[in-house]
């Protein structure tokens, strides 16, 4: 298969130290990131179940005590796991920002004939990474109520994570990629459900989660060049 193809190729130029630069930034962004983010969710459960609290208060009351505890268990796991998907897309979108050393250091090693542009500024870089955490709040926020419909049908709900996180990932980086790519050259619609889909399975894995966007963008760069090695040589 194609896409295990490129990853195996993206994996075996990891000792690359240029690769290794936009890990270590992506990493420092989103600790605090999620900082911020476990500040503001814990804030967000306490005052549910305050609400939740009183509304049982009269009508439910003897439910009151195990109701909100078990509410609130429920809502820590669903967002923590939600949260923790689109922790990837943060997590990517910081990525993005640095990763044209990656990307021209496996042009460099595999295509060098291949005609290849300078990287977008870093201004448009930051647009570009803040519109995607944007866009991915907005759709895991839509799709949150089938998400939590399917949480309760396993392994239906993890399924569902990861194709949704693997369109957003598979979408983005391959815009990435395509930037790089001379404008006569380009598709009009980039993207791979394939490769994002695979990243987003890697991201379920502690310590490989931190390398699985990179793997993607090296290996939509293989996916990229490989395909129209001929038309894009200079």
């Amino acid at each position: 298969m194609k896409t295990i193809r490129n990853y195996l190729l993206a994996f075996s130029q990891l000792g690359d130290h240029r690769l290794w630069k936009p890990i270590l930034w992506a990493t420092l962004l989103s600790l605090v990131t999620i900082l911020m983010l476990a500040v503001i969710g814990g804030a967000f459960l306490f005052q549910m179940s305050s609400i939740l609290s009183t509304k049982l208060t009269g009508w439910m009351a003897w439910a009151d005590g195990w109701l909100e505890g078990l509410a609130a268990v429920l809502g820590i796991f669903f967002v923590g796991m939600v949260g923790y998907f689109f922790l990837a897309t943060v997590f990517a979108a910081y990525l993005g920002l640095f990763i044209d050393d990656a990307l021209d250091a496996v042009r460099e090693a595999h295509y060098p004939d291949s005609a290849w542009i300078q990287p977008p500024g870093m201004i448009e870089s930051s647009v570009a990474s803040l519109k995607f955490i944007l866009w991915s709040l907005f759709v895991y926020i839509i799709a949150s109520p089938l998400l939590l419909i399917a949480f309760f049908i396993p392994p239906l709900g993890l399924v569902l994570q990861i194709l949704l996180g693997g369109h957003l990932l598979g979408r983005e980086y391959a815009q990435l990629v395509e930037l790089r790519i001379p404008r006569e050259h380009r598709l009009r619609k980039a993207g791979s459900l394939s490769h994002g889909a695979f990243a987003s399975f890697l991201w379920l894995f502690p310590f490989i989660n931190l390398i699985a966007p990179l793997l993607l963008a090296c290996s939509l760069v293989h996916a990229r060049l490989s395909k129209n090695t001929d038309n894009l040589s200079k």
